[in-house]
Order: structure tokens, then C-alpha cells, then sequence
């Protein structure tokens, strides 16, 4: 199978303050850029990033010192960025999310048991918090559901899976919870497509729990649970959870073991059968697919490094890996 002529990811780099540019191309992994968060005086933590819907801006969440939420505009032809505001924010955030359909920017605080929502100016940059609501310990997700219509995120000490209601004012007004077994420590969350399934990854169990979801009735239905593989480590530190661009593979990250274990998807149930485990850089935290789900790039923390994996049939195959600067763990596909 052939891989994409060229593609473009984005990576924060948490022990740095540092978001690295990097392309992949001809089978090869090159540094294009790196770029330190504006007014940084001490790097500090991961650096959770997203994308505008548009692919015009780029927000990384700074835990260091200031903390804050930095924006970039993105060059549509070379994909270097620039500055453009800084929203100085008090919570260490640890993901960060954008809405489709109004525009608006999300975030979750792992240290701080919260999660915000944020609107948007016509510039792109982050204008004013609109409003916040209180989790058990260790909100850790937040992500919008396929139909827009619903917010999920997760508390990962306290085993709770969330979902509000994305038209309701004032913001997470309108929640209700799922409670997963003690210990699960719900963490990253991915939707099929269609929005009719939902995958959520538990960090200190390795579990992933497939649920049946309905958006309108916001009911989720618990159909499978599996577990990671975690190779000779005494403990799960699971990560990271993505599906290919066809829902076809699961793939998810685990730390203690420098593993992704990769599934195939059931078209029909969507339920989840093992296919193998592959070690990748050390401490995988973040990882990436792209848009054809050929490629992956695998964020090493411990490594310092990124790798670009193929894919074939739920399987990776080594290609190439760079440098990049320090504790990489966020990858942002463009």
C-alpha cells in the first residue's frame, strides 16, 4: 500500500513550551519549525492542541507559566504559524475541542476538576469564557459529538463519562452522567462517523468500553468492553484512542509499555476484535492517523521524538522518525 505524497502535523511539546512543525513525505520525517508559545517564561505539562474547523488556526493550551490559551493563525500554503492572541486562563487544561456548527472552543482541567466553554472572535483568538461547570476529580476529555448536538467529557478519578447538551445556555446547564466501574479512569473518548458509537479508553484499567449512542436522547447503551495490551508493565497508563478514516481499525496508545494495540471494527456492531500490539516510541501520549489512514505518527514523551507508522490492515510497519523538542505528546494532523 502507498503512502500520502506530503502531509503536515502538528506537535505539542509540553517540557519545552514548544509547538513543532513537522512533514511527512516520501517515506521520510522532517522538523520544519518550532515554535515557542508567546511570553513563555517556564515550559510545564502536556500541551493539548486542536484545530479550527477550518484549518486556519491552531489553539494550544500552555500549563507552564503564564498558563494560558495561545492562538496561531496557520499559512495556507506553507502551514507555519504566527501569533495571534493569548487568553490568560488560571487551570491547567489538558484538552482542548472545537464546535462545527457555532464556533465555539472547549476545554477540560485535569488538576482543576473543570471544564470551560470559550467564545471565539472573528480573528480566531479566544475573547471571553462563557462558563464552567465542576467535575469529579480529573476531567481529562471533551469532545463534540458527530451531530454537534452534545458535549462529552470525563472525570478520570472520579469514573464518570458526561453529556451536555450543546444548546443549552448557559453552557452545561443541561448534563447527565454515566458512572464506569471503580478504577476505569475514563480518559479520551472517539466517535464512528455516523455518531452511533462511541469508544471510551480507560487509563488506569486499559479497558476500552464501546457504548450504542443516541445524540438525540443522549442514552448510551455499554455493548463491549476489551482491554489493551500493556506487554511485561506491572500497570496500565493508557493514552491515546483513534479510529482509522474508514471506522474500519481501532488503534490505542499505552505508556508503560510503549504499545499501541490495534482492533478490528465490526461494520455492522461496531465491536472491537484484537489484531495485534506494536511497539512504537517510548511513552506514546499522543498519536495521530491521517485523512486516508495510510499513516500514523506516534508522539514519543520519553523518545523526543515523532514516528511515522504505516498502516495495512490494523497493522504498523515502521517508516522513519525526527527529533523534535522536548516530552512530545499531542499530535495534530492537518
Amino acid at each position: 500500500m502507498s503512502s500520502p505524497q506530503s502531509l503536515f502535523a502538528y506537535i505539542g511539546c509540553g517540557g519545552a513550551g514548544d509547538v513543532c512543525l513537522v512533514r511527512y513525505a516520501n517515506d521520510s520525517l522532517e522538523l520544519i519549525e518550532r515554535v515557542t508559545l508567546p511570553g513563555l517564561e517556564k515550559a510545564g505539562g502536556s500541551m493539548p492542541l486542536c484545530l479550527s474547523p477550518d484549518q486556519r488556526h491552531l489553539y494550544a493550551a500552555g500549563r507552564g507559566t503564564p498558563m494560558g490559551i495561545f492562538t496561531f493563525a496557520i499559512d495556507s500554503e506553507s502551514h507555519r504559524l504566527s501569533p495571534v492572541s493569548t487568553f490568560p486562563i488560571e487551570e491547567s487544561v489538558a484538552y482542548l475541542a472545537c464546535t462545527t456548527r457555532d464556533g465555539r472552543l472547549f476545554s477540560a482541567s485535569y488538576h482543576h476538576n473543570l471544564v470551560a466553554a470559550y467564545e471565539l472572535s472573528s480573528e480566531g483568538g479566544v475573547q471571553g469564557e462563557q462558563g464552567r461547570h465542576d467535575t469529579e476529580p480529573n476531567a481529562h476529555c471533551i469532545l463534540p459529538d458527530p451531530d454537534q448536538r452534545n458535549l462529552l467529557f470525563t472525570s478520570l478519578g472520579g469514573d464518570r463519562l458526561y453529556c451536555a447538551s450543546l444548546e443549552a445556555q448557559p453552557p452545561f446547564s443541561d448534563t447527565t452522567e454515566v458512572t464506569l466501574p471503580h478504577g476505569t479512569g475514563p480518559r479520551h473518548l472517539i466517535f464512528n462517523d455516523a455518531g452511533t458509537q462511541l469508544y471510551l479508553l480507560g487509563e488506569l484499567d486499559g479497558s476500552i468500553t464501546l457504548f450504542d449512542y443516541d445524540s438525540s436522547t443522549r442514552t448510551m447503551k455499554e455493548k463491549q468492553r476489551v482491554v489493551v495490551d500493556k506487554g511485561e508493565a506491572d500497570t496500565f497508563w493508557a493514552a491515546d484512542i483513534h479510529l482509522d478514516a474508514e471506522g474500519g481499525y481501532l488503534f490505542a496508545s499505552e505508556r508503560s509499555s510503549s504499545l499501541v494495540t490495534s482492533f478490528e471494527v465490526d461494520a455492522d456492531s461496531g465491536e472491537l476484535t484484537r489484531i495485534d500490539a506494536f511497539e512504537v516510541e517510548a511513552q506514546p501520549r499522543g498519536f495521530a492517523l491521517d485523512a486516508s489512514g495510510q499513516v500514523m505518527l506516534v508522539a514519543g514523551q520519553a523518545s523526543h521524538h515523532v514516528a511515522a507508522y504505516r498502516l495495512d490492515q490494523g497493522r504498523l510497519e515502521f517508516i522513519d522518525r525526527v527529533e523534535v523538542a522536548q516530552s512530545p505528546d499531542w499530535v495534530e494532523m492537518v
